[in-house]
């Protein structure tokens, strides 16, 4: 008896495991992201700078890693299960998790560096202006948002495609 790795990758079995895979990682970063908007952020300005700061930059930095493990794990398991049945949310929510990155980049992390930089400069005993930290935590709060919203809508997509009545192809 032979054994061919393309049996075990057109398994339904491995199917199963790729679609729970893709809503998993998906549901747990858009856990993560609405739990910053509203418990963390809306927390943090209740409180002093001085004490919301490292509180943030803790927050951002313990979450960082693992969102970047599940934007990767969306986009493996989706793209998998995508080129396995050709069903399109799958594919659509592993992009728009995807698509993540590049608004994170863009408008996020200027204000990442400038809110670390902030952070760096009080621990070293240099002067720096926390006047618009108030300011920049609504900006990166409302900019942050978007990722809610587009893990969300990956999240729907994916939830859809795995419960649609419509039989997408399962190539072997």
């Amino acid at each position: 008896m032979a054994f061919h790795v393309s049996t075990v990758f057109s398994s339904p079995t491995t199917l199963a495991v790729g679609k729970s895979l893709t809503v998993a990682s998906i549901g747990v970063f858009a856990g993560i992201a609405v739990s910053f908007n509203t418990i963390i952020m809306p927390s943090l300005r209740k409180v002093s700078n001085q004490t919301a700061l490292p509180i943030w930059a803790n927050s951002y930095n313990t979450a960082k890693d693992l969102q970047v493990g599940l934007i990767l794990t969306s986009l493996v398991a989706g793209s998998s299960v995508y080129y396995k049945t050709e069903n399109p949310y799958f594919l659509a929510g592993s992009l728009i998790m995807t698509s993540i990155v590049p608004y994170t980049f863009g408008l996020l992390m200027p204000i990442n560096r400038t809110l670390i930089g902030i952070l760096e400069g009080t621990r070293t005993g240099k002067h720096s202006d926390d006047g618009n930290l108030d300011e920049l935590f609504v900006k990166w709060d409302l900019l942050h948002f978007g990722r809610t919203i587009m893990s969300m809508v990956a999240l729907g997509l994916t939830l859809y495609g795995t419960f649609s009545v419509k039989t997408f192809v399962v190539r072997k």
